[in-house]
């Protein structure tokens, strides 16, 4: 009887070392580090309007925080400068990706992997402009306006340095979770549509906004200082519009 009790013993002992073991493996698992590369990227859809055309985003970044929740293990959470290609950023319907950084992220399967995006501040020595005080604002888009009665001008949305964007990842299919997973290279791209921020703006808006000039040169621009109701709208546009894209 006791050498029998001894043997169940032991055998319980044996089960419970394997699960620990087992638990083990899991969580080292979920700390393996994956390779995550961040780019900033211009897309377009397929019905811009035809009143409007872009030439140029110029974005400049201050800080990358992070948030994932994980199916399984702890949370993840950092708050960095970007590492590689720190700092401006200058994307064209013709260069209409920049790599920005990347990042080790510890695998798993993610329910939710939040970026905020601090702007830093456009020097004016790397962009020059004669029209807006560039070292003002973190994001900039140039584009053209056509008025309704033909005549265009230029138009600049100018997003406040330290201004705080917010976005949420997908997979390339628009859903989640995101697998992140060893032995895999991943590219997170955040899309910036200026079409898409621009759709949801009234052409009476633009058409009655202030308008500056420059050497008998016109210009629209929407800033916190300038066009304010535009600038709000612009605000929540990109905030219902900016996406990240994991692949």
């Amino acid at each position: 009887m006791l050498k029998h009790y001894y043997s169940n013993t032991r055998i319980l002992i044996m089960v419970v070392l394997a699960i620990a073991g087992l638990a083990s493996c899991e969580a080292d698992d979920l700390s393996k580090p994956v390779r995550v590369h961040f780019e900033i990227s211009w897309v377009e859809d397929d019905a811009p309007q035809l009143f409007l055309t872009f030439q140029k985003i110029i974005i400049d970044v201050e800080q990358i925080s992070f948030n994932g929740i994980r199916q399984e293990g702890n949370d993840v959470l950092f708050n960095t400068r970007p590492g590689d290609s720190f700092g401006l950023h200058l994307l064209t319907p013709a260069q209409n990706s920049s790599y920005l950084t990347y990042f080790d992220l510890p695998q798993g399967i993610y329910q939710l992997m939040r970026w905020e995006i601090e702007l830093g501040e456009i020097d004016d020595d790397v962009y020059p402009d004669d029209f807006i005080d560039s070292d003002d604002f973190g994001l900039i888009i140039e584009g053209t306006y056509t008025r309704l009665d033909g005549s265009t001008v230029l138009l600049f949305i100018a997003i406040e340095e330290e201004e705080i964007i917010r976005i949420e990842s997908v997979n390339h299919e628009g859903e989640v979770p995101i697998p992140i997973l060893v032995d895999n290279v991943y590219t997170v791209s955040l899309e910036v549509n200026p079409y898409a921020i621009m759709r949801g703006i009234p052409r009476s808006l633009l058409e009655h906004a202030e308008v500056d000039e420059e050497d008998d040169i016109e210009f629209i621009e929407i800033s916190e200082d300038e066009n304010e109701d535009l600038y709000n709208l612009v605000l929540f546009q990109l905030s219902k519009t900016l996406k990240t894209i994991v692949r």
